[in-house]
């Protein structure tokens, strides 16, 4: 079973291979997440509301994952699905940072880039958690990397979990709002709550700009217009604006369209939990490879038992038709059995002979000829007895030419066969008992 189910992921990998690169870089697990979520919840200042159907419920001043948890079971009744949710979190929660990396590898970007947080978040002492899109940016044009506390995340999944759902993942708010990936525009999303400003800039489906501010900033004049100037400068002309500023703004939304899972952050125990689904669904399609392959091992056989029965009775009636047209073909066999003796008897062609003799020969005298069985010898004068023997070498009609005897003077006697008959081939096939 293991090894159909590595052939099977084989042969998924070189599919995928096959698609451009802006459907390849959706694919696979980050694709099967948004395929799995059936429930988009979103922390919104101290309020959790459920995107599909506009419902909320109070939460803390801080948010702790014990309440959003406790607040998401009461929006999330027990129901005969399973609830996999999708958890928005404001942009606060989350760190930014804008890196160039030209001398790795896109598949290697994320390894590259979890070994050097220490040296770009220098004064972060936990562990972090990264997402990014690896697969395609821009042309020099920086990558936008996030960063998450990973004892928060999985803080909050172990929550969700004694609540009796799966939190699959949790993403930046502001990133649910994107929902035209193939778009050409350039789009700007603008995220507010009472604490902060994030802006962030789409081209291309691909994200360009992160930028953030507190709240509390924007009430200096000029840090006010160095906000204004880095979102001017990040979105360029002609840039489409999309403004969220409060949570009546997302919940008239509903659910989101699409959104970027490239950069949603999987808490550890939703990809264990994953894993485990992905064994069970390799060993279900291994089962089914191997119930396919037994029914493809017995049914030649009973295949092939019907179509032996079918040409049987094909056979029984054919023959039923043809036997007049077999007594018939029977005849004729033994007539040509019979006569093929004297059919076959190699035809020596003796006037084309004479005919290319003689426009061989020419303008040498030929006074005696003997032909039998493709054996010839010619007797004659020449005044060039061995240019006449080669010109008869080079004729496609003869083989074998040799002088029968030594000429005299402008003498000669010459002995070929015919290359147009074959004698002993015929003798071999009707009369080879027969002494020669």
């Amino acid at each position: 079973m293991t090894a159909l189910t590595n052939q099977a992921a084989r042969w998924r990998d070189r599919l995928v291979a096959l698609l451009p690169a802006d459907l390849r870089r959706r694919d696979g697990a980050r694709a099967r997440l948004r395929r799995q979520v059936n429930a988009v919840l979103m922390v919104h200042e101290d309020r959790l509301h459920d995107l599909a159907i506009g419902a909320w419920r109070s939460l803390g001043q801080e948010n702790p994952a014990e309440q959003i948890a406790a607040a998401a079971r009461e929006l999330l009744p027990p129901g005969q699905v399973a609830r996999s949710v999708l958890l928005l979190m404001p942009a606060s929660r989350f760190i930014a940072t804008a890196v160039k990396l030209p001398g790795v590898a896109r598949e290697n970007l994320h390894a590259a880039l979890q070994l050097q947080a220490s040296v770009l978040l220098p004064a972060y002492e936990g562990s972090l958690a990264l997402a990014i899109n690896p697969a395609a940016r821009e042309a020099d044009q920086p990558d936008i990397a996030l960063w998450a506390d990973e004892a928060w995340l999985n803080t909050l999944f172990d929550a969700f979990a004694q609540q009796g759902l799966l939190l699959d993942a949790v993403l930046a708010r502001p990133l649910a709002a994107f929902d035209t990936p193939f778009t050409q525009d350039t789009l700007a999303v603008e995220d507010a709550d009472s604490d902060s400003v994030t802006q962030l800039v789409y081209r291309k489906g691909v994200l360009h700009s992160w930028l953030q501010v507190e709240r509390a900033d924007l009430d200096d004049p000029e840090l006010r217009s160095q906000w204004q100037d880095a979102c001017a400068l990040a979105q360029g002309s002609g840039a489409r604006q999309l403004r969220l500023h409060g949570a009546n703004d997302w919940t008239q939304r509903g659910l989101p369209q699409y959104w970027d899972s490239l950069h949603c952050f999987i808490p550890d125990g939703a990809q264990a939990v994953y894993r485990l689904q992905r064994k069970a669904r390799g060993l279900r399609q291994a089962a089914l490879a191997a119930v396919v392959a037994a029914l493809l091992l017995v049914s030649p056989f009973l295949w092939q038992t019907l179509q032996i029965a079918r040409l049987e009775a094909t056979l029984a009636e054919q023959q039923t038709f043809s036997v007049e047209a077999r007594a018939d073909q029977a005849v004729v066999r033994d007539f040509e059995q019979r006569w093929s003796v004297l059919n076959d008897f190699p035809r020596q062609d003796v006037a084309q002979v004479l005919l290319q003799l003689q426009s061989v020969l020419s303008p040498s005298v030929l006074t005696s000829l003997e032909l039998v069985e493709g054996e010839l010898q010619i007797e004659g004068e020449s005044e060039d007895p061995q240019s006449l023997l080669q010109r008869l070498e080079q004729d496609a009609m003869f083989t074998g030419v040799d002088f029968a005897r030594a000429t005299s003077n402008n003498r000669y006697y010459i002995e070929m066969r015919l290359s147009t008959v074959d004698f002993a081939q015929y003798h071999e096939r009707y009369f080879p008992d027969a002494r020669r």
